[in-house]
């Protein structure tokens, strides 16, 4: 069944039927396709409506990267915001929390359950992946992801985990599910975000539990220390000069390792907030930055669906 979403100036349509482009086209709407979006638009800036084939069992974190990607090469998404703004409508267009208000009649966005069903989706995903075993991401976003967890699994040390910038919680529910005798924390600097990994938590029953803190606040080391640290995909949101602050707050309560993944790009991705590009070199340079700042220890880089740097303080 059709389902449209307004979020800002951006209408994502779920299912659209045949028509629905030509009737946009014929009311002035200027249309463009994609692998997997029909993009209307009917003056530049103004409202643009995105017609797409996703519904409430394939929508997932695959769907993330052809939002940027795809709308993105139309050039009609200037910034993080347009991005997320297009993402979260299109997400929404396929969730059931997003029905009409029986009360009221109009449409309510529930955020938290919206992006709780796109989450349970993707950990259905993640699972399924990590059962399997390793193999070719083949073009999923949420196969690279299972490769790096997958990793993660293997390498963390010891009985307590923190994970830093969980956004939606994949990663620390993934780690309560499969290590249980782990106490898994994550944290996140958004309270948005805290409580879609709480409403995760608590929908699949894993042991994780989450807590706000910013990485780069002085007030960061009250989250405790843990035998292992994570990080993954959050430096390339900060600018080069915070990273010493980050690294050096990150050892600070990690007692044995510190495990980071970022993407490897030529170029910061600015859709997705990425202020900064790494390379094997220079995720390399930083590793020895922290074994320096430790004063001994060890550190090795991976490649695991892009960076994968492992610091042990010993």
């Amino acid at each position: 069944m059709s389902r449209a979403v307004r979020v800002g100036r951006t209408v994502a349509v779920a299912q659209p039927d045949s028509g629905a482009a030509d009737r946009l086209s014929a009311r002035g709407y200027r249309v463009r396709r994609t692998a997997h979006f029909t993009h209307c638009q009917r003056r530049q800036g103004g409202q643009a409506v995105i017609l797409h084939p996703f519904d409430e069992a394939t929508i997932d974190e695959d769907v993330s990267p052809m939002v940027g990607e795809e709308l993105g090469s139309l050039g009609v998404l200037a910034s993080d915001r347009d991005y997320g703004e297009a993402l979260f409508a299109v997400v929404a267009s396929t969730c059931p929390a997003s029905m009409d208000c029986p009360d009221c009649g109009r449409l309510h966005l529930d955020q938290t359950a919206i992006w709780r069903h796109f989450s349970l989706n993707t950990l259905d995903r993640l699972r399924a992946r990590l059962d399997a075993g390793p193999g070719p991401a083949g073009g999923s976003h949420t196969a690279v992801f299972a490769g790096v967890y997958r990793r993660i699994l293997e390498c963390r040390v010891g009985d307590s985990l923190l994970d830093v910038g969980s956004n939606l919680g994949h990663l620390p529910v993934l780690l309560a599910e499969r290590a249980p005798e782990v106490a898994v924390v994550g944290c996140d600097v958004r309270p948005e975000a805290i409580a879609c990994c709480d409403e995760l938590a608590a929908a699949t029953g894993a042991g994780a539990t989450f807590r706000l803190a910013d990485v780069l606040a002085p007030e960061f080391g009250e989250v405790g220390r843990f035998d292992t640290v994570t990080a993954v995909h959050v430096l390339e949101h900060l600018a080069e000069d915070e990273l010493p602050v980050a690294l050096g707050q990150l050892l600070a309560v990690c007692r044995r390792r510190l495990i980071v993944a970022v993407p490897y790009e030529e170029t910061p991705q600015p859709l997705y907030g990425h202020r900064q590009a790494f390379t094997p070199a220079k995720l390399t340079g930083w590793g020895e930055w922290c074994v320096a700042a430790l004063g001994g220890g060890r550190s090795r880089c991976e490649d695991v669906g892009g960076g994968f740097l492992v610091v042990d303080r010993a």
